[in-house]
């Protein structure tokens, strides 16, 4: 069954897949996101929290909730630093794969996931390490508005924190530019780790245990 986005994330969503389309006729080689050009995250090695830098581990209080690859593209700008021209970041927009290798929601820029049930979790960057050379730092990100974060129910609801690993691609070939405005669309990969809070044992699942 085909999963929609909810009306009110319609925008966002073509938005997305403008930017999808524009970065194939830019980039030549860079085509649309599908499901079939990166890996299910089962077919991945996944870094343990415990072998990540320090910045980027989630909280003991924190579990795992679900592994989604991505392919997308990062947006850069052309502006100006003083003398110099450079690309700076603007922003990833990508399509969320689960296991299954079904399309579940977006990652759009400002560090926003939207899933197609309508649930959001708005990210801000709490760690950022370079792992791999030529490829997008590894991020953790933990809420950035509580309340726009949370949503009554979906898959996003109760997501505490978000790491981003494995990533690849990314990141422009020279860091100079030579036209001040000048856009540009780099085409990446990645998986995206939710974490929540960890759910206190009931208590009768405690005094069981003590028995």
């Amino acid at each position: 069954m085909k999963h929609r986005a909810p009306s009110r994330f319609a925008r966002l969503a073509h938005r997305a897949a403008s930017v999808v389309l524009l970065a194939s006729a830019v980039g030549g080689c860079a085509g649309p996101p599908s499901a079939q050009r990166v890996p299910p995250s089962s077919e991945r090695v996944l870094p343990s929290n415990d072998t990540l830098p320090a910045s980027l581990r989630a909280t003991p209080q924190e579990v795992l909730q679900d592994a989604l690859s991505a392919v997308g593209q990062t947006a850069y700008e052309c502006r100006r630093d003083g003398n110099r021209l450079s690309w700076t970041l603007t922003g990833s927009e990508a399509t969320l794969v689960d296991r299954a290798r079904h399309s579940v929601g977006t990652v759009m820029p400002d560090h926003d996931f939207i899933a197609y049930d309508g649930s959001r979790f708005a990210g801000a960057p709490a760690g950022e390490e370079i792992v791999t050379a030529g490829a997008l730092t590894w991020e953790r990100l933990v809420p950035r508005d509580e309340a726009a974060t949370r949503s009554d129910r979906g898959r996003f609801t109760e997501v505490t924190s978000v790491q981003r690993v494995s990533t690849s691609g990314g990141v422009p070939p020279v860091a100079a530019c030579s036209q001040q405005g000048q856009s540009l669309l780099v085409p990446y990969t990645a998986t995206y780790l939710f974490y929540r809070a960890a759910k206190a044992a009931s208590v009768d699942t405690m005094s069981t245990a003590t028995r």
